[in-house]
């Protein structure tokens, strides 16, 4: 598999808040589908569609951006597929 660098390009505050937006998630929902802390995944996210060279802009990291293009199926090139279990496999 090729390098996360290879396979998708950092976003644009912009582009964070649009992708999140065109899911119909809340920046709360998009928070808790990539981190398990609560407030401060939320302020996390919040940071993220902050636009660059505000106070409290943060980039998102590239492994969170790719995780959440994941979970709402719209990576461009990958896509998660549901693992068989052992069961499913013998029948």
């Amino acid at each position: 598999m090729r390098p996360i660098i290879e396979r998708i390009a950092h976003p644009s505050p912009e582009e964070v808040r649009q992708t999140r937006e065109n899911a119909s998630l809340t920046q709360s929902q998009a928070a808790e589908m990539v981190s398990p802390a609560k407030l401060a995944a939320y302020k996390t996210w919040a940071g993220y569609e902050t636009p660059k060279g505000q106070k409290n802009h943060r980039a998102i990291p590239l492994s969170t951006w790719e995780l959440f293009l994941l979970l709402i199926n719209q990576h461009p090139s990958l896509k998660l597929s549901k693992k068989k279990s052992p069961k499913q496999e013998t029948m």
